[in-house]
């Protein structure tokens, strides 16, 4: 990988507000670059990598928000039983 397509992967991951997030993005487009470069799927790898990067970005993200909110309704859940009534 060169560094003119390593920065606009840079570029790209600063999007985004959380460094875990970031680091996320360049992960999922290093790996993507990688496997297209390694099956030579036409010449466009980096368009390739930046939207295989932001596929594995979103799913994270979709994992951590269905896991957020299946804590909160468990959360609530529990804590229903505990109210008092008058």
């Amino acid at each position: 990988m060169n560094d003119r397509i390593l920065k606009k992967a840079e570029d790209l991951s600063l999007k985004y507000e959380s460094r875990q997030d970031q680091m996320s993005f360049l992960a999922g487009f290093v790996e993507g670059y990688k496997h297209l470069k390694a099956t030579r799927v036409g010449d466009d790898a980096y368009e390739n990598g930046r939207v295989y990067g932001a596929d594995v970005f979103a799913s994270m993200v979709s994992r951590r928000e269905e896991r957020f909110v299946r804590d909160i309704s468990s959360k609530q859940t529990n804590q229903a039983h505990l109210r008092r009534v008058k």
